[in-house]
C-alpha cells in the first residue's frame, strides 16, 4: 500500500514539511508493515524529497522557528534543526490545557501556537456542534457557534452542523480554514467569526479532509482523501478560498 500523506504544515508557500504512513496498519499482523515517512517540498507541494523513512506512520508534522517536528501514532515525536538532515527524540511540550468548555473536545490547529481553537461536541449520525475562540485581550470569545443535541442558542457563523470537524488552521492576518470528515471544507477571512462552506471543493460524503495549513494573504493548502480511502489530493488557494488548484495527487 503506497504511503499517503496524513499532515502538512508549510513555513512559507514554497517550503513544506509533510508526514505520511498507513494508519491502518498498527502491525504486521493485519498482513502489513507499519512504516511512514517524513518529506519535503520546495516548490509548494509540486515535489516531495523523503528526509526520513520510520518504523510507524506520521501523523503530525510542524515547522516552528527553524526546527521541523514530526509524530508517530503511537505519540513518539521527534524533531530535526536542520531542515531535516538529523532527526533525534523530542521530549514533549507541556500539556495543553483545553480551551473548550466542559463536554466539548478540543481539535487541533496548525500552527501549533495558535489564537484560535475549535471545539466539538460528541458526534452523532453525521452531525456535530461546533465552536470557534478566538482569544483576546479579555480572555478566550466564542466568535462562531453551532449548536447540537440538545440545541443551546441560537447558531452564528456560518457552520453547519453536519460533518465532523477534524481541525482549524488559521493564518496571522485572520485567514483560516476548517476541514471535516463528512461535512465539507469551511473558509474564514475575517478571523473566524464567518465562515463559508466549500461543497464543490470538498464534497460531502465524498471528500475527506485530512490536514490543512494556512498562511497569510490568503495562501492555504489542503489534504484530501476520495471517500475515506488512501487516494489523496493536495489543493491549494492563492486568494483566500475563492479559488483552488490540485497541486499533487496519491492514488
Amino acid at each position: 500500500m503506497a504511503l499517503v500523506p496524513n499532515a502538512i504544515a508549510f513555513r512559507d508557500p514554497r517550503h513544506g514539511v509533510m508526514g505520511t504512513g498507513w494508519q491502518s496498519c498498527s502491525s504486521g499482523g493485519f498482513g502489513c508493515r507499519p512504516q511512514g515517512t517524513v518529506s519535503l517540498t520546495a516548490d509548494g507541494g509540486k515535489t516531495w524529497t523523503v528526509v526520513l523513512r520510520t518504523l510507524r506512520p506520521v501523523v503530525s508534522v510542524a515547522w516552528y522557528e527553524g526546527t521541523l517536528t514530526a509524530r508517530f501514532d503511537d505519540g513518539e515525536n521527534l524533531q530535526s534543526p536542520n531542515g531535516g538532515r538529523t532527526w533525534a527524540p523530542a521530549i514533549g511540550g507541556p500539556p495543553l490545557f483545553s480551551t473548550c468548555p466542559q463536554g466539548m473536545a478540543q481539535q487541533p490547529s496548525s500552527p501549533p501556537y495558535s489564537n484560535w481553537s475549535l471545539c466539538t461536541t460528541q458526534a452523532s449520525t453525521g452531525d456535530q456542534g461546533k465552536s470557534v475562540y478566538r482569544s483576546t485581550s479579555h480572555g478566550w470569545k466564542r466568535v462562531a457557534y453551532t449548536p447540537f443535541a440538545p440545541p443551546t442558542g441560537k447558531a452564528y457563523g456560518g457552520i453547519d452542523m453536519y460533518g465532523y470537524a477534524q481541525g482549524i488552521a488559521m493564518a496571522s492576518d485572520g485567514f483560516g480554514l476548517i476541514w471535516e470528515s463528512r461535512g465539507t471544507l469551511y473558509v474564514t477571512r475575517d478571523g473566524g467569526s464567518h465562515w463559508v462552506g466549500l461543497p464543490k471543493v470538498a464534497q460531502p460524503e465524498v471528500d475527506f479532509g485530512m490536514s490543512a495549513y494556512a498562511l497569510p494573504h490568503g495562501i492555504g493548502f489542503v489534504v484530501l482523501a476520495s471517500g475515506g480511502t488512501e487516494k489523496r489530493r493536495l489543493i491549494e488557494t492563492t486568494d483566500a478560498g475563492r479559488s483552488w488548484r490540485v497541486v499533487h495527487g496519491w492514488r
